[in-house]
């Protein structure tokens, strides 16, 4: 496992305590194991487009190849034995590509996610948005039968990392709903999905 040095040396040291007769208390340098929160996460795009002002898109992707995870905790100093805990942190969504119309709206927005061949369960529920402007991530309204499908397959993509059997990460996402007003609609809106990752670090310390 690497350790992270957080503790200057000691010669670059100025505000070492000194005592009566003269001498340099020198801080004794200790171990400690802390615990590090680590994110991760990725994006998903659509593209909202038609006159039948309804979407319905489907896009698939393998979750390792959209986010690094032994490079998140690589980069962090933990090893992959060491971590704690993995799960969904939260789902969020932006336009990405305004519609021309400034007045475009996302009305009934649904996402549902299914883990390989598996049969898909809601992850997003009803959200409306408008699609005339670019805009920030805002966090989703999540159904917990979505949630779950995430937290599993993380678990499953981890005990892969650490050495076991090799986890199902691919996920398909089914985006539904319609848009507003009529009749042409054309622009681009994003999906993401955010992971917590906390693991067990070990530092040097000043006791």
């Amino acid at each position: 496992m690497r350790r992270l040095g957080i503790w200057p040396q000691l010669a670059a040291v100025v505000a070492l305590g000194v005592l009566n007769g003269g001498c340099i208390l020198i801080p004794e340098i200790k171990d400690r194991i802390v615990e590090l929160a680590l994110t991760g996460d990725t994006v998903v795009e659509f593209h909202a487009t038609g006159s039948s002002g309804v979407i319905d898109e489907l896009k698939t992707i393998n979750l390792r190849d959209s986010v690094d995870l032994v490079k998140i905790l690589d980069d962090a100093g933990v090893d992959v034995n060491d971590v704690t805990n993995i799960a969904l942190s939260g789902v969020a969504y932006r336009v990405s590509v305004a519609d021309a119309n400034p007045s475009k709206q996302i009305a009934g927005g649904s996402v549902t996610i299914a883990r390989g061949g598996g049969s898909a369960q809601p992850l997003v529920t009803s959200f409306t948005a408008g699609a005339g402007a670019v805009s920030n991530f805002t966090t989703a309204p999540l159904d917990a039968a979505g949630v779950t499908i995430i937290n599993a397959l993380l678990t499953d993509w981890l005990t892969e990392v650490q050495g076991g059997a090799p986890a199902v990460t691919t996920i398909t996402y089914h985006a539904t709903g319609t848009t507003t007003p009529a009749p042409s609609t054309d622009f681009y809106w994003q999906l993401k999905i955010t992971l917590a990752v906390t693991g067990k670090v070990k530092v040097s310390v000043p006791d």
